[in-house]
């Protein structure tokens, strides 16, 4: 059974009509049918918001979590919905918890389902306040990656401040590469160096053996794609001999749910082929007319041949003879998104703690510099 507590009554006079009163309930679990139906008529209806993608980040990461889904109410209506859960960290912050939304780690924009009918910030306000209670000597709420667009730039520190609570936060670019309407203009954007490399290995491929680009057509192939791209991953850093990601034994069983429970015009899976054998493959995501590079990999005895620098470019290419937009690195400013990007946005992280919490906060946001966002 869920669990559910009336904790607030937030009215609140909205400049285009007369009060309305929200009412806060804090979940043990999702009610799934509500959280898709809020999700349809949502302000943002992204991949990262849609309950098949907290379902399968509980599956994958949630063992033994508690979850806080914290939930709004205008009559009885749902018009806000945030699943958060509670996490440990490591030996070094044995003494602290974490409150975050569900998946942050491997989710880039982290925002709250909002209804599409209601202010955005308005209902934001009510989620930071409902989720006060959670708070205690031992915790931070941390709100990562939440997307500036459709919310004021101080909103949160605002709530902050009248919620009597400590604040950190963090930039975070986002590199994208806007699409124009040929391949030729793209490709002048970039810069002498890097259109001639990619030229380069274009050629010394096609020379190689039979190239070609090969994208899923539906939820069968998308599925059949992944466990290659497992095998690359594993294989590429057991010879980079370095630390394999966030629970990488999960990581599979999480991209698997995802293929098999998202609508399958929000997947997005792509393979470069040589003689019809995969050397790099794909696995991402559509939002309206962008498209979304959520986890690349390459076969690492092709390396020499950089087929993940060849599958970005047939990758853009594909995009614009579909008429995409916007080819969205998302969070992370690595050295090699900006040989292809033009446009970054930016994520915000917040940090927020009681005063009584002050030492855990500092340490969280000054020594540790948000190291907790990295942790799965």
């Amino acid at each position: 059974m869920s669990a559910s507590a009336n904790i607030a009554s937030s009215p609140t006079a909205p400049a285009d009509g007369p009060a309305v009163t929200y009412r806060a309930t804090i979940d043990d679990r999702i009610d799934t049918p509500v959280a898709l139906a809020l999700w349809e008529r949502a302000h943002a209806a992204t991949v990262f918001g849609h309950p098949a993608w907290w379902s399968a980040a509980i599956a994958a990461f949630g063992m033994g979590r508690t979850l806080h889904v914290l939930r709004i109410l205008h009559g009885d209506a749902t018009v806000a919905l945030w699943p958060l859960w509670r996490k440990r960290l490591g030996p070094k912050e044995l003494f602290a918890s974490i409150v975050e939304p569900i998946g942050a780690r491997v989710t880039d924009y982290c925002a709250p389902l909002l209804h599409r009918d209601h202010p955005r910030s308005v209902l934001l306000r009510c989620l930071l306040r409902a989720a006060m209670p959670l708070l205690d000597l031992h915790t931070v709420l941390l709100l990562p990656k939440l997307p500036q667009a459709g919310f004021d730039d101080d909103l949160v520190e605002t709530c902050a401040a009248e919620l009597d609570l400590l604040c950190g936060a963090k930039d975070r670019p986002c590199p994208s590469m806007a699409l124009p309407a040929t391949m030729g203009e793209l490709e002048r954007r970039w810069s002498k160096s890097h259109r001639g490399d990619v030229r380069r290995q274009l050629k010394r491929l096609r020379l190689a053996g039979r190239l070609e680009l090969v994208t899923a057509r539906d939820r069968g192939e998308v599925e059949a794609m992944l466990p290659r791209l497992t095998a690359m991953h594993a294989d590429n850093w057991r010879v980079r001999a370095s630390d394999p990601g966030p629970r990488a034994g999960a990581m599979p069983d999480f991209a698997a749910r995802l293929a098999r429970d998202l609508p399958l015009e929000l997947l997005e899976a792509s393979e470069v082929r040589l003689d019809g054998v995969a050397i790099s493959s794909h696995f991402g995501f559509r939002d309206g007319r962008r498209l979304l590079w959520y986890k690349p990999t390459f076969d690492v005895g092709w390396a020499s041949y950089a087929p993940g620098k060849v599958h970005i470019a047939l990758a853009a290419e594909r995009s614009i003879a579909e008429g995409l937009a916007e080819f969205d690195f998302m969070q992370g400013n690595e050295p090699y998104k900006r040989l292809w990007c033009d446009l970054t946005t930016v994520t915000k992280s917040f940090a927020l703690a009681r005063p009584m919490a002050y030492p855990l906060w500092a340490w969280t946001t000054s020594v540790r510099k948000f190291a907790i966002e990295y942790r799965i």
